[in-house]
């Protein structure tokens, strides 16, 4: 079927199309005005809230190198307010006090006490470790100190200081210089006698405490047998002249008891094995199993002059039973450009 059209109501529609169009064209013109003069006012008012004096970087005019003051306040206790009241007139209030934290000076401190202090002097005694407490017998700390006299004859007294000095030790008054030491004590039945194998520790003690930090030094204790102290974690079986190094000598003096027969020669080739420069002897066995001018020669082809070997005979008279050429201590001294020391230990009653 075909459609039939109404005239009347496309005419009708044409008209309201026709007068939509303007008016639609001029609503929708102004929205995007007035979209833009929104968007301009909000930019205003930031621009104009950033001008506030909170917001401001620093103070107008100084290129940004000024600072604003801050202060705390902070409310007066009760106290202080009544006294306050107390002393402000009527006619103007109370300031509160206020201070800049940027701008306040530092208190100054005197560093020195306000009454010059005396302390007294004191007197340091040489430092002693671990065992030192063990007690010389009063004879042989005051007894004199035999050396032989440069011409080789009767031994002249002299007395033995033990003073400390630079680069080297003191071993019951025979002073030497050198970076390496070793003791080589005799530690017989008959060092039992009289406090001498307890003397003997407590002058190695005295001794080793001379030394510093760049010295090394090896102790060996002998009867027949050779007892060598070992340090820990050392190579070479030296110890170093510091606090921690005598401390292991120390604890281990207590387990040294006298023992056994003599026999010098281990000991004395054992120690020359560390290359020492200084060696000290001590035995009260000059009369026992003395050295062969063989066994003397072999120390000395050994030593070969590296060693100086000081000899301390510990006896318990007022002079070596064996004097001048008989006494291999004193050919031993001799031989290896060391001294030979006589000292009495026999306990006076």
């Amino acid at each position: 079927m075909k459609r039939m059209s109404n005239p009347s109501l496309e005419s009708s529609h044409s008209r309201l199309t026709d007068w939509l169009r303007p008016h639609l064209r001029w609503v929708t013109v102004p929205s995007w005005v007035l979209s833009a003069l929104f968007h301009i006012m909000v930019a205003g008012v930031v621009v104009l809230l950033s001008q506030l004096p909170s917001c401001q970087a620093d103070m107008a005019g100084d290129d940004g190198e000024a600072f604003r003051d801050v202060g705390i306040r902070t409310r007066p206790s009760a106290a202080e307010t009544e006294t306050d009241t107390e002393t402000e007139s009527e006619d103007s209030p109370a300031e509160l006090a206020y201070e800049n934290p940027l701008t306040a000076q530092e208190p100054v401190v005197e560093n020195s006490p306000p009454v010059a202090l005396e302390l007294p002097t004191m007197q340091l005694a040489p430092p002693t470790i671990g065992a030192g407490s063990i007690p010389i017998p009063k004879t042989l700390a005051n007894n004199d100190l035999l050396q032989p006299s440069e011409a080789g004859g009767t031994p002249t007294i002299s007395k033995g200081t033990g003073a400390p000095f630079a680069g080297g030790t003191s071993f019951l008054g025979i002073e030497d210089v050198g970076k390496r030491f070793a003791y080589v004590i005799d530690r017989s039945f008959s060092m039992d006698n009289d406090g001498a194998l307890q003397a003997a520790k407590a002058e190695l003690q005295a001794s080793l405490s001379r030394l510093d930090e760049t010295q090394q030094f090896q102790v060996i204790f002998y009867s027949g047998t050779v007892k060598l102290l070992e340090p820990r974690n050392s190579p070479n079986n030296m110890f170093w002249g510091t606090d921690a190094q005598r401390m292991q000598v120390s604890g281990r003096l207590r387990s040294i008891l006298a023992d056994g027969g003599t026999r010098h020669l281990p000991a004395i080739m054992k120690a020359l094995e560390g290359n020492p420069d200084v060696i000290y002897l001590l035995t009260d066995g000059a009369s026992e199993q003395a050295l062969s001018a063989a066994e003397l020669n072999q120390i000395k082809k050994r030593n070969h002059g590296g060693a100086r070997i000081h000899c301390i005979e510990f006896g318990r008279s007022r002079a070596p039973a064996l004097d001048g050429e008989g006494n291999f201590l004193r050919k031993l001294a001799k031989q290896n450009n060391g001294q030979y020391l006589y000292r009495n230990v026999k306990r006076t009653r």
